[in-house]
């Protein structure tokens, strides 16, 4: 009987089990199986993690969000999306998901946020373009590199994912951040209880 892993690969169920001389118990691998083509992709979008950041920063200014280009606002978001996109790299060629540090990093969006004014809909917007610019980008790789349908659509829905996933950390965080400010208990800048 087959178990099919996190890329779809059959393997026979006592292959997944590490055993060593004086072991008593099965251990599961430590690094976890990537796809070839997954890791080609992830090279190939890590390589552009600067461009995605400046195309997003871009289209949320023609689109007219002009806050997200001045000072207070651009580097945060900009730091943001940067970071989600160098993430979504490196899960493609390493497996590895964010880390506790990078989450609570990109709940400090809505935070600053909140603490600076701008509205929750314009934030969620900016998360919405990076996720546009980085499956544009995404699908260029996908047609230079002529990787496979599967890895591709893996790849997009990690993408979407992750803009979801965002976009919940930081409205959570700003109206933590709203909530608490308005009834005086919590001093601005304060993160909220992930």
């Amino acid at each position: 009987m087959a178990l099919e892993l996190r890329r779809g690969q059959p393997v026979a169920p006592f292959a997944l089990f590490a055993w060593s001389p004086g072991s008593r118990s099965p251990q599961l691998p430590t690094t976890p199986v990537v796809d070839p083509d997954e890791v080609i992709l992830g090279r190939a979008l890590a390589a552009r993690v600067a461009d995605a950041t400046r195309m997003t920063a871009a289209a949320a200014i023609a689109k007219g969000l002009i806050e997200l280009s001045l000072p207070r606002f651009a580097k945060p978001i900009q730091d943001v999306h940067y970071l989600t996109s160098r993430a979504i790299a490196r899960f493609l060629i390493t497996g590895e998901g964010t880390t506790e540090q990078e989450r609570n990093f990109i709940s400090r969006l809505g935070v600053i946020g909140a603490i600076n004014g701008m509205s929750v809909a314009t934030l969620t917007r900016s998360y919405l373009f990076w996720r546009d610019t980085n499956l544009r980008i995404l699908s260029e790789e996908v047609n230079r590199l002529g990787i496979g349908q599967a890895v591709a659509d893996m790849a997009r829905k990690v993408i979407k994912s992750s803009a979801d996933t965002g976009i919940l950390r930081m409205v959570r965080a700003y109206e933590y951040q709203i909530a608490k400010r308005s009834i005086g208990a919590v001093p601005a800048g304060t993160s909220p209880p992930l």
